[in-house]
């Protein structure tokens, strides 16, 4: 009987993950697609306030537009969501402010870690 509730226990575990982590369902993991989105939102937002502080008009580089190539986000993968607000905050604040948000972009988002289904990619540290 004990054996029983332990396999089901490891089964259920096992499937868990099979199935939370490719649908989203983790609290710490972001879809690669929303990740995308928010670096290429917060690379926009500094170039406006930049631009519109430096220059006195607002303008958008061609960089922030394809801020999510430049950072190598695939939207298929999942990605740890400490290290992906890490980069958006980078982006947004004093670093992005006065490097750039396409330099901000490349010093900070270009390690983001992606999110396997079992066990992460790379295997997670302990």
């Amino acid at each position: 009987m004990l054996k029983k509730i332990l396999f089901v226990a490891l089964a259920f575990s096992l499937t868990n993950c099979l199935v939370l982590n490719p649908a989203g369902a983790t609290i710490d993991r972001e879809k690669g697609s929303e990740v995308a989105s928010r670096i290429t939102d917060a690379a926009i937002q500094t170039d406006l306030i930049n631009s519109t502080i430096l220059v006195g008009r607002p303008f958008i580089s061609i960089y922030s537009l394809i801020a999510a190539d430049i950072a190598s986000i695939d939207s298929a993968k999942y990605y740890v969501k400490a290290d992906v607000d890490q980069c958006v905050s980078d982006i947004k604040g004093f670093k992005g402010f006065v490097l750039g948000s396409a330099i901000a972009n490349i010093l900070s988002c270009q390690d983001l870690k992606t999110d396997g289904y079992l066990t992460g990619d790379p295997f997670p540290s302990f």
